[in-house]
């Protein structure tokens, strides 16, 4: 999915279904570190770097633990710089 594609919060939760390698992915379920298979502290390592990849950003380490769920990672993209496609989550 490209920068143009879909919305802010399809592409985040893309990207961390991506990230976290789920193959099957119930988008009624919420994406949550800690509740989410898979995204423990490894794995929340590897959804920062999948987000920052896809939206071309660097957090700084300060920003990490607040990388909770999607509402959390769109709220710390905007105050980061990033234009999320015009849309609110």
């Amino acid at each position: 999915m490209t920068q143009s594609e879909g919305t802010a919060e399809q592409r985040i939760q893309q990207t961390i279904v991506r990230a976290l390698g789920i193959s099957k992915y119930d988008p009624s379920l919420p994406l949550r570190m800690g509740s989410t298979p898979g995204w423990d502290s490894m794995g929340h390592m590897t959804v920062v770097m999948e987000l920052e990849k896809e939206f071309n950003v660097r957090f700084p380490p300060y920003r990490l633990p607040e990388l909770l769920d999607i509402p959390s990672i769109a709220e710390t993209l905007e105050a980061s710089g990033v234009t999320l496609n015009g849309g609110s989550l």
